[in-house]
């Protein structure tokens, strides 16, 4: 679905990412993790084509098996979505009018996708008037309607309550079917086992760590990762 060869990025003078060769199957949920500053939005930008300015980028991406130059605006967005951190909206449209625009091939029940993220009340509202979590929510469902395969979410939680984050991780659970694929960026530790099958860790180094969720978290790699130490009270991460 998703594969990078030598991928380097750098910014300020700063190496984020070191020679990235990487690979995103069918099925998988990615999940990169790093500090703040680390790279992590830089390089869901970088890998889904929409990069940033003032970011040096070297190495190849490329989307099932083809260079991501070789894809036209259309068909790419027809392979994979991006959700930014946080949107930015300009104009008072409706949340169902927006998801209405969103669509490029028709793939989802557009009401089933509302009802399972609970935002089939906020359709008639308009945009600019949700909180930073509904918006956050909507943002999420545009990605899936959308009809794209490879979904690249950078921080699709940071601003929901508990109860949402718990509703966006089982929701997001049964999104990566055998046809699809999920990276995501994501900061809690505790979410970020509960919903990825793999991790790819941005060291300080600009080298990264990638497998599998069972194998990566754990306290040695998180204390490198954060520059913390962790320990497990209770099958839950704790930041000492």
């Amino acid at each position: 679905m998703l594969q990078t060869h030598g991928l380097t990025l750098a910014a300020a003078g700063r190496e984020l990412v070191r020679g990235l060769d990487w690979r995103v199957e069918p099925g998988q949920r990615w999940c990169v993790i790093g500090r703040n500053a680390a790279g992590k939005s830089t390089l869901l930008r970088a890998l889904a084509g929409v990069g940033e300015v003032g970011v040096v980028q070297r190495g190849e991406v490329h989307w099932q098996g083809r260079g991501q130059r070789d894809w036209s605006a259309i068909d790419a967005a027809a392979l994979r979505a991006f959700m930014p951190q946080q949107a930015i909206d300009r104009f008072p449209i409706t949340v169902a009018r927006l998801l209405e625009l969103s669509i490029v091939r028709p793939h989802q029940d557009r009401q089933a996708v509302l009802a399972a993220l609970e935002l089939a009340a906020l359709a008639p509202r308009p945009v600019l008037e949700l909180s930073g979590g509904e918006r956050q929510r909507v943002a999420l469902a545009q990605c899936v309607l959308q009809g794209a395969p490879l979904l690249m979410l950078d921080e699709p939680v940071a601003f929901q309550d508990p109860a949402h984050q718990a509703l966006v991780a089982r929701w997001l659970s049964t999104r990566a079917a055998s046809d699809q694929a999920l990276v995501i960026s994501a900061h809690d530790v505790n979410w970020i086992a509960r919903t990825a099958t793999h991790v790819l860790a941005l060291l300080p180094t600009g080298q990264c760590e990638q497998g599998t969720a069972a194998q990566l978290l754990e306290a040695g790699l998180l204390e490198r990762v954060y520059g913390c130490g962790w320990r497990a009270v209770g099958g839950v991460w704790v930041a000492d």
